[in-house]
């Protein structure tokens, strides 16, 4: 099975040849494709020089918007998303993603970040719906049937979440161990940084209520 890597990104220079790198020497992966929302600096030159295919959406809504282009743009049988903003990411991470879709165990790999002291894995096993970290692997259709209404913001790992759990399709969870990201009150300065973050909490909480409102949607669409 053809596997692309997407990594949406904005303006992140600093960042994104750490995720580049060990994505683009993957042997699992065939192709790495950054999908840029209108960066500024040097982002788009960075991905280029390093070997990876760069989809320019100057206009780009958000996260959600620029992974579906991504997997617009390939015709892989399986996508990963990982954010532009990693620290530690290796080829254990990525081997660990892919191997039960590769080997046909699951649908979708959610990768869980070692942090909080467990946490994260702790909150999954009450609710899968909690799972929402960026780094996934999955068959494009799980992908493709999210209805249309969670594909904005930070509602898209929800949505998948939900349409895998409706149709009672296999999930499986990894731990990334050593895998962290830039807090977004570092990267854009603390207030910036903190209303973002308030930000993609309030998208999380919202999305539950749209859950109740469309879930018919979600059924074998």
């Amino acid at each position: 099975m053809k596997t692309t890597a997407i990594v949406p990104a904005l303006n992140e220079e600093k960042n994104i040849a750490r995720v580049l790198e060990p994505l683009l020497n993957a042997p699992e992966i065939n192709e790495v494709l950054v999908v840029d929302g209108g960066s500024t600096d040097q982002t788009v030159a960075i991905s280029r020089k390093m070997g990876a295919r760069v989809l320019e959406v100057p206009h780009c809504q958000g996260k959600a918007e620029a992974m579906e282009a991504g997997v617009k743009a390939t015709d892989a049988e399986v996508v990963l998303f990982f954010d532009a903003d990693l620290i530690g990411l290796n080829q254990e991470h990525i081997s660990a993603l892919l191997k039960p879709i590769l080997n046909n165990q699951a649908v979708m790999c959610v990768g869980i970040r070692e942090r909080w002291g467990g946490l994260p894995k702790l909150f999954i096993k009450i609710d899968p719906l909690l799972a929402i970290g960026g780094e996934r692997a999955m068959k494009r259709f799980v992908f493709e049937k999210v209805p249309v209404e969670f594909k904005h913001g930070f509602a898209i790992e929800t949505g998948l979440n939900y349409y895998c759990r409706a149709n009672k399709l296999p999930v499986a969870y990894v731990l990334l161990k050593g895998l962290t990201m830039v807090v977004k009150e570092k990267k854009w300065g603390f207030w910036t940084g903190l209303k973002a973050r308030l930000l993609m909490n309030w998208q999380i909480i919202k999305v539950r209520f749209l859950i109740l409102k469309t879930r018919k949607k979600f059924k074998n669409n």
